[in-house]
């Protein structure tokens, strides 16, 4: 799939003159498959780890930190993810984890169950060189995958998700292509590209192109 897209990139924009940039959540498979496809193509392409997913690793993080005092932890969570913009990750994760180290030799604190501090101080390090989100926003590249996710549910899941549908993998496909033409405003321009295709291969297709004139078929 990660080798598809690129031949999708190449198709629409065949110059390269557009920058391409990878979202993702993590998945090492995938960074190294990106990274695979790139190189056989010689391209330099930036790969971004969703800004949503590691909100949600702070997010449990300070949730860990201040539990029962979600106002203390959301700002918290707050502070941390301004620094993560600003493209410092790796800074942030080190904050975690003397934060961390702090409340646990603190017999006031050494109680709470810090897990979640610690899975997102590895999420960092493991990912910060894909966190440089003050680079992408100064290129004005997506640092999430809010909108390619909402474009899927609006017209994959809304249209597939009726109770009671089946759907065949040849059905699906031309239901799916019917239904991207029509979100897109592009139903009536393919509708007359349709009929005159249709027109072409089925019936001017049957006639000596020299008698079609005299017949009114493309009338």
């Amino acid at each position: 799939m990660i080798g598809r897209a690129f031949d999708e990139a190449d198709r629409r924009d065949p110059q390269r003159t557009r920058q391409r940039v990878f979202l993702i959540d993590g998945n090492k498979q995938q960074i190294t498959a990106i990274g695979g496809h790139a190189r056989e193509r010689g391209l330099k392409v930036p790969v971004l780890t969703d800004y949503i997913h590691v909100s949600g690793y702070l997010g449990k993080a300070a949730s860990a930190l201040h539990p029962g005092d979600p106002v203390t932890a959301g700002q918290w969570a707050d502070g941390q993810l301004l620094r993560v913009l600003h493209g410092r990750a790796r800074a942030v994760a080190a904050t975690l984890a003397s934060v961390a180290a702090k409340a646990r030799a603190n017999p006031r604190t050494r109680h709470l169950d810090l897990a979640d501090m610690d899975k997102a101080v590895t999420y960092l390090d493991n990912n910060h060189m894909h966190m440089r989100y003050d680079k992408a926003l100064a290129s004005g590249w997506p640092i999430a995958t809010g909108l390619i996710e909402g474009s899927c549910r609006y017209v994959i899941e809304d249209r597939f998700g009726i109770t009671g549908a089946r759907w065949s993998p040849d059905g699906a496909e031309d239901i799916l292509k019917i239904r991207a033409v029509v979100v897109n405003g592009d139903l009536d321009d393919y509708m007359n590209y349709y009929k005159a295709r249709y027109l072409r291969e089925r019936h001017l297709a049957r006639y000596d192109p020299a008698s079609i004139p005299d017949l009114g078929l493309t009338a």
